[in-house]
């Protein structure tokens, strides 16, 4: 097999730059064997597919270790590619977007620094899972609440970093953290915030501090690597109702939309509800063969049979309450009154004592109260065992006329390129972030090379109807961030003008979120200057 060398650096060169990343973080945590870094590729790709595989995975166990990693890149101009803990499934995992580059996993930086039960947040290095961080508190027998994504392996820091969500009023991670410590490309260490005054007791209490609020420009982006970062915690309720709406026909996503609406607003709901269509309700139940063996998109009428015989809706509405008994019991009869104007709604709710374990509470309920699990892990083998997916995330106005326009758009591309539209929405005050997930076997490489071709006809479809994309798999991200045109791409110029500055090396992550350094900028196709 020919050898994978990091851009620009023949045999020799590199060979060098590994021996310096050993002497730093010894032998055992510097892989360079394929099967070794098999963990740092997409877990979704085609066996036969290398686009995005590393040269070499580095596993640092210090921020002194991550300063002097980045020493040595600069030193022999070596690209680097953070990761967490690798696990932005659907989004490429743990690859690098340049093949060839060095991986530098912070798995082993796993620690919860601090737990502040007063104030209710927790301060975490970036290999912490959500599972590490849940069994950190139940053990502490701190009464305080993560809030977790549908998979609770992947990283704290690295989820709130890619903008991703949970579900409970704390679900927006990227706006929940507060605080970070981030080692720059030149290896100087900052923090954000409250965290510039040495000696100061407020950085993970007030998100904001003196001058430029800095936080944002390490989100989704190559500016930086985050070491230590401040989570938000809910303290833990009195009472927890997991409630459930299904509504029977496609047609009443519209007015389900502007009713949720106008709940979340007033502040009756103050999580952050999830949507789901009859198919995406079943890939949780069993693969697609189970209903449907044929080709191209499951029919209309199969889809009226599956809601029939597990009796769902066509949209299925997940909510969460929080509160003494009372309060969640008015909030309730709010709820059931608000949305009971639609006909053949049907609403339930679960009670539980908010500090019941695990054990007590169905799996189904878990997320929306912080208990982690990998159970959507089975959704992804809808097509077959090998299952792989790859999602498309625009944004949208929390309006069910612009929610219905978008789903009547970019269902029938997913259709025509021969995936199920399985719709998932997830609700915001204000917006909607829907994740159209390409689910597709990853052995086969038609299915394969399918789902990026219709990935990229949604894009482009969304793009001209104004639509934009908050997160990217990697092969896409240039094409995203081409989308966010106004003023010639200004947006795409600024973040250049960052990255220069910054990494005038070019060292950090190129080419992430389509920021490329200036040496790889010309070739990239780029219009940053």
């Amino acid at each position: 097999m020919t050898r994978i060398l990091p851009s620009g650096l023949d045999p020799q060169a590199f060979d060098a730059a590994l021996q310096s990343f050993a002497g730093i973080v010894g032998h055992d945590a510097l892989l360079t064997s394929a099967d070794a870094m098999k963990e740092y590729g997409d877990p979704y790709a085609f066996a036969g597919d290398d686009a995005f595989v590393p040269s070499a995975v580095l596993l640092p166990a210090s921020v002194e270790q991550v300063r002097a990693i980045l020493a040595i890149a600069n030193r022999h101009a070596v690209s680097l590619w953070t990761v967490s803990q690798g696990r932005n499934l659907g989004y490429g995992g743990g690859a690098p977007r340049v093949r060839g580059s060095v991986i530098v996993s912070l798995r082993r930086m796993n620690r919860v620094l601090e737990v502040n039960d007063e104030c209710a947040y927790a301060v975490v290095e970036p290999g912490v899972t959500f599972i590490d961080l849940y069994e950190h508190l139940q053990a502490g027998g701190h009464k305080l609440v993560a809030s977790v994504p549908d998979l609770g392996w992947g990283s704290v820091v690295g989820n709130a970093l890619e903008y991703g969500r949970g579900y409970t009023p704390y679900g927006d991670h990227a706006a929940s953290h507060c605080g970070l410590e981030v080692v720059l490309p030149d290896g100087d260490v900052l923090r954000t915030g409250m965290g510039g005054v040495s000696r100061g007791d407020s950085w993970h209490v007030y998100p904001r501090g003196f001058g430029p609020s800095l936080d944002g420009l390490f989100m989704q982006s190559n500016f930086g690597i985050v070491t230590k970062m401040g989570v938000w915690l809910m303290p833990t309720p009195e009472c927890y109702l997991s409630g459930s709406v299904c509504v029977a026909k496609e047609s009443d996503l519209e007015p389900l939309i502007d009713v949720v609406r106008r709940l979340l607003l007033d502040r009756v709901i103050e999580n952050y509800p999830v949507l789901a269509n009859t198919l995406s309700v079943a890939g949780c139940f069993s693969p697609r063969d189970r209903w449907y063996g044929g080709d191209g998109p499951v029919p209309e009428s199969v889809v009226e049979d599956i809601r029939r015989e597990l009796g769902i809706g066509r949209w299925n509405m997940r909510f969460a309450l929080y509160g003494s008994e009372a309060v969640v019991d008015a909030q309730f009869a709010a709820v059931t009154a608000a949305l009971s104007r639609i006909p053949e709604v049907r609403i339930d709710g679960r009670k539980y004592p908010g500090d019941s374990p695990a054990g007590e509470i169905l799996p189904m309920d878990w997320s929306q109260i912080g208990i982690p699990s990998l159970d959507m892990l089975a959704a992804v083998k809808w097509r077959g065992a090998n299952g792989g997916h790859m999602g498309f995330s625009p944004v949208c106005p929390l309006i069910g006329r612009n929610v219905r326009r978008q789903c009547d758009l970019l269902a029938p591309i997913m259709n025509q390129h021969g995936f199920d539209y399985m719709g998932g929405i997830i609700v915001t005050p204000r917006c909607t972030l829907q994740i159209f997930e390409f689910i597709y076997d990853a052995a086969d490489e038609g299915q394969f090379r399918e789902a990026r071709a219709g990935c990229k006809a949604l894009l482009t479809a969304a793009a001209a109807a104004g639509y934009g994309e908050y997160r990217s798999h990697l092969e896409h991200m240039d094409d995203v961030a081409r989308t966010y045109d106004f003023n010639g791409c200004a947006t795409m110029r600024f973040n250049s003008l960052i990255k220069d500055a910054l990494d005038p090396n070019g060292i950090l992550a190129p080419g992430k979120q389509g920021i490329w350094p200036r040496r790889m900028r010309l070739q990239a196709g780029t219009t940053g200057r």
